[in-house]
């Protein structure tokens, strides 16, 4: 019922509805039979001064609309029920099926043309603002996979030549090297292989996210669901990031809707990402208001510079704004004197 009057209220904005869904069907249905009828019948306390052209005008009108937001189809059906419709409550003699002025036949004929026709131009005009949709967002993706190698080359760099230097030192057999120091490169090869491996599963989610283009799994999830879901992407940090989700305010079992697992992933570097390089107090909510979902995370600076540095080539910023851009939304960091603002917003 939820996932209904979402997509009612999306219709209501404008927005078109996805096809096969039980909003499309009810919608569309009611776009077919019951819309043109209720313009029919408030129409019939005028049908002394409105003659059975302007009263067809009009329903073209609708027949166009009903192109644009479902389809040739459908239009096709409603061109056909306003046909008939104009026939019952416009045409003499009234309330029946009857014609016996045959020029009306004529009208009929040139408004069902108008009608077939305006359905297919509006069905086409649809489809070719799909296409360009899609046209966008596959550059917006190429633009990313640019924007990805020079992130790997700048976040490899660093923990590979770290791994290198410490491997090189420990297998050269003319270096007298002490127990301790032995130690101290053995672990710094151990710390910089984890931040590799974190690295590349990076990689994997930003991936996985480009793979799946605008085929996003929605579902209904709660703000719980989907802190859970996100503390569970990192193991290694949950007893650190548990208190920061525990400060989000309750929202009263509202209901949000997307790919939760997308969303999970942008959460899980989102958090991450405040806790290696910002400071308490931290402030997180998931919040619905005018249309849009929100996820925000906001916290005190950390180091300096180091904000700066990430939101030009971290890899998490690249999958946060990937899962944005999957959803119809976008992701921003903003950065200020009071602290680090990390805000992604999706249409409802």
């Amino acid at each position: 019922m939820w996932v209904a009057w979402q997509q009612f209220s999306s219709v209501l904005a404008g927005k078109p509805v996805k096809a096969g869904t039980t909003a499309y069907w009810l919608w569309s249905a009611g776009g077919i039979l019951l819309l043109p009828l209720l313009g029919c019948v408030l129409l019939l306390p005028l049908r002394a001064a409105v003659s059975s052209t302007d009263v067809a005008m009009l329903l073209l009108l609708w027949i166009s609309a009903m192109a644009l937001q479902f389809g040739k189809t459908p239009a096709l059906l409603t061109t056909l029920w306003s046909v008939l419709l104009l026939n019952w409550y416009f045409v003499p003699p009234y309330y029946t099926l009857d014609v016996h002025d045959t020029n009306n036949f004529i009208s009929f004929f040139v408004m069902a043309a108008f009608g077939v026709f305006i359905s297919y131009l509006a069905d086409r005009l649809r489809r070719q603002q799909e296409h360009s949709a899609r046209q966008q967002f596959q550059v917006e993706l190429e633009q990313q996979r640019a924007v990805l190698l020079r992130s790997l080359s700048h976040d490899l760099r660093t923990p590979l030549a770290t791994i290198m230097g410490a491997s090189s030192m420990l297998a050269d057999d003319e270096l007298q090297l002490s127990d301790e120091q032995r130690r101290q490169q053995a672990q710094n090869i151990y710390q910089q292989s984890l931040l590799l491996n974190q690295h590349f599963e990076k990689v994997l989610e930003l991936s996985k996210a480009q793979l799946m283009g605008d085929s996003l799994r929605r579902s209904n999830f709660s703000a719980a669901d989907l802190m859970a879901g996100a503390l569970a992407r990192r193991p290694e940090d949950a007893a650190l990031l548990a208190p920061i989700c525990q400060q989000s305010p309750e929202t009263d079992g509202q209901l949000f809707s997307g790919d939760a697992e997308l969303l999970e992933m942008a959460l899980a570097n989102m958090l991450e990402n405040a806790l290696r390089h910002g400071a308490p107090p931290y402030q997180l909510q998931l919040s619905a208001a005018n249309g849009w979902y929100q996820l925000c995370l906001r916290n005190a600076p950390g180091r300096k510079n180091t904000v700066q540095r990430d939101s030009g080539t971290g890899l998490g910023l690249r999958i946060c704004q990937t899962v944005a851009a999957l959803h119809q939304g976008h992701f921003a960091l903003d950065t200020d004197d009071g602290g680090v603002t990390a805000l992604l917003e999706w249409p409802q």
